[in-house]
């Protein structure tokens, strides 16, 4: 549950692309590994609720399913100054779990819009072979919020706090319960266990 009254500084960053999918609510999976940035190259849920951040780099076509790679060209064509970070999309982790079977990245596909190439370089990525699974339900602001850019959120790290505090008091559910508990109970199914 939302509190309407709270404000948040957390943000997350992800592809332009994947924070348009999870704002429509046809993705409620976030699947992640350290950046090179991140302490120990490590990644850690460190935090609930977050915004997300869109970036722009390091997105290509073959990173998605083929059904994604118009929402790259749209995101891509329609990408704000570097001046600016626009925020839309707030996240509430549901629940969050490490993936270190490669058998179970191919029960996860139908839940996201990644490639398969893509995956398995991120599960192969570093020291320790596996990702973080995130389930996410997913809320958007009234209008789309653009804060100033700074250098300091550079870098491909995870987590970023913002020079001030965001008002949460106009987020609305991208989904409802309903379509939302349904999605849940398929990844349930997916993995055999209850998840969230």
């Amino acid at each position: 549950m939302l509190n309407s009254n709270s404000f948040s500084r957390i943000a997350f960053k992800e592809w332009a692309s994947i924070v348009d999918i999870l704002g429509t609510g046809d993705q409620i999976l976030i699947l992640r590994k350290g950046g090179i940035h991140e302490r120990g190259k490590k990644f850690d849920v460190a935090h609930e609720k977050f915004f997300l951040f869109p970036t722009f780099e390091h997105q290509n076509p073959k990173d998605l399913k083929p059904e994604a790679e118009g929402i790259l060209r749209k995101v891509l064509e329609s990408k704000p100054d570097s001046t600016v970070i626009p925020l839309r999309i707030y996240c509430a982790v549901q629940n969050s779990f490490w993936i270190s079977d490669e058998k179970m990245l191919q029960k996860l596909s139908p839940f996201h819009k990644w490639s398969e190439s893509c995956i398995q370089d991120r599960f192969h990525w570093g020291d320790q072979k596996g990702l973080f699974g995130i389930a996410v339900r997913t809320y958007a602001l009234a209008e789309t919020l653009n804060l100033p850019n700074q250098k300091r959120y550079g870098g491909c790290r995870s987590w970023v706090e913002l020079e001030e505090p965001v008002s949460t008091a106009s987020l609305s559910p991208v989904l409802t319960e309903q379509v939302f508990e349904k999605k849940m109970d398929e990844i349930n199914q997916a993995l055999g266990e209850r998840v969230g």
